[in-house]
């Protein structure tokens, strides 16, 4: 007879906040994507610009865990750069 699991294994995803700039577009110079993924950041990016050959430059990679070991997504990033201008 196999015991419950009361506290499950934690799923091997690493969240993860990146920002990058797009290089090369006139009409982006000065603006960053803020994005969110549980996979390589990189690849991420590259689903988003490959087919249009855009090159990018990755500025920041950093883990979207908390300390109590919740996540945030990049929309709350987006809220919390609004909020502050």
């Amino acid at each position: 007879m196999s015991k419950p699991e009361f506290f499950p294994k934690r799923p091997d995803a690493n969240p993860t906040i990146y920002v990058y700039e797009l290089i090369g577009i006139p009409t982006h110079i000065g603006l960053l994507k803020v994005g969110y993924t549980v996979r390589i950041s990189e690849k991420r990016i590259d689903e988003q610009t490959k087919t249009a050959g855009i090159k990018y430059k990755i500025l920041l990679e950093e883990s979207a865990m908390r300390n109590d070991g919740t996540a945030f997504i990049d929309k709350d990033v987006h809220r919390l750069l609004r909020k502050k201008k």
